[in-house]
Parts: structure tokens; C-alpha cells; sequence
């Protein structure tokens, strides 16, 4: 089956937030994150391919041609592969989960899908986001997750009024702060616990830190000024999962 104009033109279109925002929808490319869309409980809403086999075994799915790939396509390098998928509202589930990340203002597509896919990995099923994040639906950050963006659930809350409902549920809430406590002597093994990473460039909000119980640090030797904000939440998550 072949796509119409005005279908190449949507995929064109979801590049940008706006339309992504009006349509509810947004892209996956690759042969690995369409396979994974496929597989997981997320509507699909059409799929686009230069591989005849691969679309002849597909609900919903075009044959297009290589330049029209290329047209549509939001990646430097087009893959012959392409979906369009329904965007999911998602809602904290809080209640069963031991650790929890928390995300205040990450701004970097690449950082964001990072550490989602870093999350899936340390068995950490629950991500929120402020609302100064950047957009889940990005095509950069659906990217860089590698398919876990399918599997861990990501929610946009006001931090200030989320940490409160928290601490209701006794979850212990510590920041990544430069002048906290060393991680790596941080008690996580004890209770339910949210950690929050600050932005990469500001950190965490006074506003937010003001509402967390302690701050955490990873102490290093060299004379790097910080780390990159998927790196200390990788480090971070690794300590939380022991």
C-alpha cells in the first residue's frame, strides 16, 4: 500500500512539538524501537517502511521509497524504518514501587532518553518529569531510549505538590546536590526512596530542594566542574537498585 501526500506530510510535521501537541501523536524510527512499538500495549497509528517483506506483515503499514523516507525522516541518516504511534497519557502509580526517579527541568533530548533506558535497566519503572522538562515525545529522546520508552512509565506533575503525596506514602526524598552526603554511604536499602536530578545546567529548584529530606553527592578526584545528568542518574540508580 502506498501513502498519500498528505500522510508524508504529517510525518514531516510531528519533527515539531506543536503539531506533535495538536495531532497526539508522534514518530519511532529504526527497525529496533518500530519492533518494540509493535510489541508493547501503545497504539499504533501507522506504519512506513522501504522494506516490502517487513510492511506486507504489518497491520496499518505503507511501502514508501527511499527519497520518501528521506523526506520525512528526523534523523540525519534515514532508517528504512518508520512509525507513527499514539501518544499515551500516563499517570504516577506510586503506591507498589520501591525507588522512584524524579526529573527537574532536564532540558537534553539525549539526557532524557538516557536515562529512561537506564532506568528500564535498574529496574526503576516509575519516572516524573517537571513540567519544564523536555518533551517526553521528542523525537531525540524517543531515540535515545532504545525502546524502553515503551516500557517505563514516564508522568509530567508539579514537583512541589508531588514530593508531599510522596511523603505521605513514606518515601524518603533525597536530591543530587554537590554538596551532599556521599551516595555511595547513602542508605537506600532502608524504606521507599525518590531521588531528584536537577537541570544540567541549574540543578534542582530551591523551591524543590527546600522539600527534600537530604542531598546527595558523587564524589570525584579529578577536576571535571560536574557530571552529565544521565551519568549521575545512572551512577544514583546503580546505588539505589543494590
Amino acid at each position: 500500500m502506498k501513502p498519500q501526500i498528505k500522510d508524508l506530510k504529517l510525518i514531516r510535521s510531528l519533527s515539531q512539538k506543536k503539531f506533535r501537541t495538536e495531532t497526539g501523536l508522534f514518530i519511532a524510527e529504526g527497525k529496533k524501537l518500530v519492533e518494540e512499538a509493535i510489541l508493547s500495549d501503545w497504539d499504533i497509528h501507522s506504519i512506513y517502511s522501504t522494506d516490502a517483506d517487513f510492511v506486507a506483515t504489518q497491520r496499518h503499514s505503507f511501502q514508501v521509497t527511499h527519497r520518501e523516507m528521506n523526506q520525512v525522516s528526523a534523523l540525519s541518516t534515514a532508517s528504512p524504518y518508520l512509525a507513527v504511534l499514539k501518544q499515551k497519557e500516563q499517570r504516577a502509580s506510586i503506591e507498589n514501587e520501591k525507588n522512584i526517579l524524579i526529573l527537574d527541568g532536564i532540558s537534553d533530548p539525549g539526557n532524557l532518553g538516557s536515562i529512561i533506558r537506564t532506568a528500564e535497566w535498574f529496574g526503576i519503572h516509575q519516572i516524573i518529569c517537571s513540567e519544564n522538562c523536555v518533551e517526553l515525545y521528542n523525537p531525540k529522546v524517543v531515540q535515545s531510549t532504545m525502546g524502553s520508552v515503551f516500557r517505563v512509565a514516564v508522568s509530567v506533575q508539579s514537583i512541589a505538590l508531588f514530593i508531599p503525596e510522596l511523603k505521605k506514602l513514606n518515601y524518603r526524598i533525597s536530591g543530587a546536590d554537590i554538596r551532599g552526603s556521599n551516595v555511595f554511604s547513602y542508605d537506600f536499602a532502608t524504606g521507599r526512596h525518590a531521588v531528584v536530578i536537577g537541570s544540567e545546567s541549574h540543578g534542582i529548584r530551591d523551591e524543590v530542594k527546600a522539600l527534600l529530606d537530604d542531598l546527595i553527592t558523587i564524589p570525584g578526584r579529578g577536576g571535571a566542574e560536574s557530571l552529565n545528568a544521565s551519568i549521575a542518574a545512572a551512577i544514583i540508580m546503580a546505588e539505589m537498585s543494590k
